[in-house]
């Protein structure tokens, strides 16, 4: 994702991500497209068939497996189109498009559902009013509309860009500060923030709760498991790739001019963004243990504990 410097080649980077990329992307379409249709098809079951706190949470969990699918299913472009010029296909845009969607449409599913599991562990009142169907759908949809709504850029991502590939070679506006400043901030590190909070916060609580819930200490231990697993997820696919960016941010802006810093960056944020696709495949610990809340019967009406 950066133009050829002067006097600095970066063809046995590009050479050698080639082959890590095949040795990721396969493996990770074919078992992330079982993974999420499992998951779609699972949480839809449980759409139709329990209560509507159940329900509500099925709905973030169909909308963030369908982000990951949608990710699965973009990997064969983005291995196909990055061989050739950007600027002779529109259907390179459009991958791109799909691409930056499913990532960010991710990142802000998954802050939701943090937010959603604060409110029900620290404020169970107020759930009975604001979280239900109807009100769930309407975030995911408006998820949808702002990841769509920011994808816009995109579309000159490879203007003036000398020897732009699809998803490499952008153009120096793209790394302007008009453009990494917001998607730095409002794409990353307010969601974090976010998500961290919410779940330390969550489970600080929920252990705080050990002598009153003895009873229901195994249904309590899948409910910080599953906070747990999300966290996790959420670091390890977002973290790395967002640091790069920065880093790269730093050297198409002449902050950075060693030739071999330069390299480096650039082989650390295409690895990076390379193993965050494999979060499509990650989620599924999530689905895991939210799954065995589901069976242990933890989001009921009856209990005081109330969490996703």
């Amino acid at each position: 994702m950066r133009n050829q410097s002067e006097g600095c080649s970066f063809k046995e980077i590009d050479s050698l991500m080639k082959m890590v990329q095949l040795g990721v992307h396969i493996p990770t379409f074919f078992l992330g497209l079982c993974l999420n249709l499992l998951a779609i098809y699972s949480f839809a079951s449980f759409l139709r068939k329990w209560q509507e706190e159940y329900r509500a949470t099925s709905i973030y969990m169909i909308n963030l497996a369908v982000f990951d699918l949608l990710l699965v299913l973009s990997l064969p472009f983005k291995m196909a189109l990055s061989q050739g010029p950007a600027h002779t296909s529109s259907f390179c845009t459009v991958a791109e498009c799909l691409y930056f969607v499913s990532m960010y449409g991710s990142v802000f599913t998954i802050t939701f559902i943090s937010l959603d599991r604060y409110v029900s562990i620290k404020h169970p009142i107020w759930v009975k009013n604001i979280r239900s169907p109807r009100n769930i759908s309407i975030v995911c949809c408006s998820v949808w509309a702002l990841v769509c709504i920011g994808t816009i850029p995109i579309y000159q991502f490879h203007e003036e860009a000398v020897n732009s590939t699809c998803f490499h070679n952008m153009s120096d506006n793209t790394w302007g500060v008009p453009a990494i400043v917001p998607l730095e901030f409002f794409g990353f590190l307010l969601p974090m923030a976010i998500v961290c909070f919410c779940s330390f916060s969550n489970i600080h609580t929920l252990l705080g709760k050990q002598n009153e819930l003895n009873a229901w200490a195994g249904k309590r231990a899948h409910v910080i498991h599953s906070i747990a697993a999300s966290l996790a997820v959420f670091v390890v696919s977002f973290l790395p790739v967002h640091l790069c960016i920065f880093l790269q941010f730093l050297v198409r802006n002449g902050f950075i001019q060693d030739c071999g810093t330069k390299r480096g960056i650039s082989f650390a944020l295409q690895l990076a963004l390379c193993l965050s696709n494999i979060n499509c495949c990650l989620d599924v610990f999530c689905y895991y243990f939210v799954s065995k809340e589901f069976r242990a019967g933890i989001m009921t009406h009856q209990r005081p504990l109330r969490v996703q």
